[in-house]
Parts: C-alpha cells; sequence; structure tokens
C-alpha cells in the first residue's frame, strides 16, 4: 500500500445476499437494501491487501430495478488478487465540481478475504452516477476500465450491464 493510504476497512463478509424491499418513496415504488458502507471522517485513501484468499460481493440493487433483489457472488484468489491490484492502482478520485450522471444506486460492496482472519477488506463500487471506488472514512478513488472488466467476471445482470 502506498504513501497516503488508510489502512484497509474490514468488515464480517456475508454469507447470503441482504434482503431488498420496495418502498414508496411519495408517489413512486423505490427498490432498497441495507447497505454496509458508513459515513466516517475520511483517514487516507481507500485500500486493501494485495493478497487476499477469495473475493465476496454483495450487488446492491438500483432504486428502479426490477426484480427488487440483491444477489452474492464469490470469486478465487486470482481473481481477488487481479481486482485488489485494480483498486491500489486506481487514481484518487480528484477534487472539484462534477457533473454525474443520474444515480440510481446501484452498487457493489466487495469483500476481500484474508487468510487466517474471520473480517474480509470492505471496499464499495458504485456503478451509477459519478462511479467510484469508496470505503467507509476512506478518501475514493476513480473507476477504471480494468477494474469494470475484472468485476465484470463475477457481475450477475443487470449488473453486468452497468460495468
Amino acid at each position: 500500500m502506498g504513501a497516503g493510504q488508510g489502512d484497509p476497512v474490514t468488515a464480517v463478509p456475508p454469507t447470503s445476499a441482504p434482503s431488498a424491499v420496495v418502498r414508496m418513496a411519495g408517489d413512486a415504488q423505490v427498490c432498497t437494501v441495507r447497505r454496509a458502507s458508513g459515513r466516517d471522517r475520511v483517514r487516507g485513501l481507500v485500500a486493501v491487501d494485495p493478497h487476499p484468499v477469495g473475493i465476496v460481493v454483495v450487488w446492491l440493487p438500483g432504486m428502479n430495478q426490477h426484480p427488487c433483489r440483491a444477489e452474492l457472488t464469490r470469486g478465487n484468489a486470482d481473481l481477488a488478487r487481479r481486482i485488489a491490484k485494480d483498486v491500489e492502482a486506481a487514481p484518487k478520485w480528484p477534487s472539484g465540481v462534477f457533473h454525474c450522471p443520474m444515480d440510481d444506486a446501484l452498487d457493489a460492496e466487495l469483500y476481500f478475504e484474508q487468510p487466517r482472519h474471520a473480517k474480509a477488506e470492505l471496499v464499495d463500487a458504485g456503478l451509477a452516477g459519478c462511479r467510484g471506488i469508496a470505503a467507509p472514512g476512506r478518501s475514493a478513488r476513480q473507476f477504471t476500465d480494468r477494474f469494470a472488466r475484472d468485476l465484470a467476471s463475477i457481475a450477475p445482470s443487470p449488473w453486468r450491464t452497468r460495468l
């Protein structure tokens, strides 16, 4: 991990996808699901250990996704290392004002499993709007083509079409 990076953020990887529910928001029906990410004080850049033994990805639905459901996929050590390398190589999100496309909250939570640890390293991939790579309490990185390509290899539809 390079200079200016924070320590990896850890969390227990889920064993199944969380439940998604349709809620009313005014006159609209919105698909919602619990998310692992929080809003902590920023302490360095998103970071992951380069040697995970696997990856668990929770695919979170966009607000208008039908059917309204989250999904869970798993990847082996080789894929986990490729995606970890993609995260580490992604440049820091630039400062400034941005005009982003519509953000329907389509998202993926990545849990990089570590040897001999019950907790995994958590990274959040925003798949809509100004797409980015984030983690609670860390400065975001840019969403790169290589990161998207490697992540798409284990993405279920409709998430794959957004990568």
